[in-house]
């Protein structure tokens, strides 16, 4: 709700400025000034509204592919850490590989109760990488005690590895986004397509200005959408630890003695 409210009271404020700017246009210059150049003006305002309308969707597009990339990584890790998880119980020595459980289990705690909101600040936990490392020191004391033990061992470690991959690309993501320079471009563009708007000569003002903001509203709300694809773990539209919190409730089905 507060998000919301967020992007209504940015909706609200940018309307009325953009209602103030068109009536102090007509103040200065006159309706009649600016309705000699308004055949002029369509046909460039055309090209810059359709300009900047293929720079925007391309942008959104593109957003919601890392974002569902981000969705996919984060899926990926933890199928790599169930995988890990499981075939740990293949294993005779009871002692490691229920440290292991153990140690995946609070990795998993961590990271939905620790580290998830620190994403959203573009940082991660230092307790679940120490976490992470326990787990390849403890894989790394089992030793096989025959051929089908020496054969899932190979496979323990090809699944960490990816366990490992995974989590640091899922913590990339929190930092990765469009460049600096596109963020300037699709702000300045934006600016100068609803300013453009301002210097149109339409009789009725209140017609006038109902189409300026009706414009400004939907501008502000594109960029506002791609700000929240290029932020995944804050804001309104987030990647949630979901994945993690049911994996972990499933785990804490199990009795680790006897597994």
């Amino acid at each position: 709700m507060k998000d919301i409210g967020l992007i209504v009271g940015i909706c609200m404020a940018l309307s009325i400025f953009s209602g103030l700017c068109i009536l102090s246009v007509r103040k200065k210059i006159g309706y009649e000034e600016l309705k000699k150049h308004n055949d002029v003006a369509g046909y460039i305002y055309a090209v810059i509204s359709v300009i900047y309308a293929v720079l925007l969707a391309f942008v959104v597009i593109v957003e919601w592919e890392m974002f569902r990339e981000t969705q996919t990584k984060v899926t990926n890790e933890v199928e790599a850490m169930a995988s890990v998880f499981r075939d740990s119980r293949l294993f005779s020595d009871f002692e490691t590989r229920s440290s292991i459980q153990r140690t995946l289990i609070n990795y998993a705690t961590i990271v939905i109760d620790e580290e998830w909101p620190l994403m959203s600040m573009q940082k991660s936990s230092d307790k679940a990488l120490a976490q992470l490392h326990e787990v390849f020191r403890l894989v790394g004391k089992l030793h096989p005690k025959d051929d089908y033990e020496k054969l899932w061992y190979q496979e323990m470690i090809v699944k960490i590895n990816k366990f490992s991959d995974a989590r640091n690309q899922r913590v990339m993501c929190s930092s990765e986004g469009i460049p600096v320079f596109m963020w300037w471009m699709l702000i300045v563009l934006g600016i100068i397509t609803l300013g453009f708007t301002f210097f149109f000569g339409i009789s009725n003002s209140y017609m006038h200005i109902s189409m300026a903001v009706t414009l400004c509203v939907v501008i502000t709300l594109g960029i506002l959408t791609i700000y929240a694809f290029d932020h995944p773990f804050a804001g309104i539209i987030t990647v949630t630890p979901e994945p993690f919190i049911e994996q972990l409730r499933h785990w804490k089905g199990y009795v680790l003695k006897g597994y």
